[in-house]
């Protein structure tokens, strides 16, 4: 049951992103589209399964949630620095430790949604980042649990 509801859901964001990237909307186009959606709604489930991802836990999503778009463009104004000018460009690796029942999927998928990080690896509620600078996000501290 899980894995046709995972099914489904793919289908219909894959669906929908294509209707919405389409220039008219035909019966022709609705049909063509959702068989695509299918194909790749059965490789993303067939991806997911063979990695054994899971999203994990719920705990600080809403922090995350509204962290997002003020590190959004944070990182988008340190991006253009690094851009324009060679030493504001310091970047690296670091370690980033969820705080407890922090699901390390979509944590992973908001910090790499933001211009500053990119997440490399999770392993055992810990992330490792390439970010550019050496200034924590908003979006790290409500992962983390930092209250700074």
């Amino acid at each position: 049951m899980r894995t046709a509801v995972e099914l489904l859901l793919w289908w219909g964001v894959l669906l929908l992103l294509n209707t919405v990237l389409i220039s008219s909307v035909t019966p022709l186009e609705v049909a063509v589209g959702g068989g695509v959606a299918l194909l790749g709604a059965v490789g993303a489930v067939a991806v997911r399964r063979a990695s054994g991802a899971a999203t994990g836990g719920a705990a600080r999503l809403a922090q995350a949630l509204w962290a997002f778009p003020w590190t959004l463009l944070a990182d988008a104004g340190r991006l253009a620095l690094a851009v324009l000018s060679p030493r504001h460009r310091r970047c690296g690796f670091r370690t980033v430790r969820l705080a407890p029942g922090a699901g390390p999927a979509w944590a992973a998928a908001l910090l790499s949604a933001t211009p500053g990080a990119i997440a490399v690896d999770a392993v055992d509620g810990s992330l490792t980042v390439h970010a550019l600078g050496g200034e924590v996000s908003a979006l790290e501290r409500a992962l983390t649990g930092d209250a700074r």
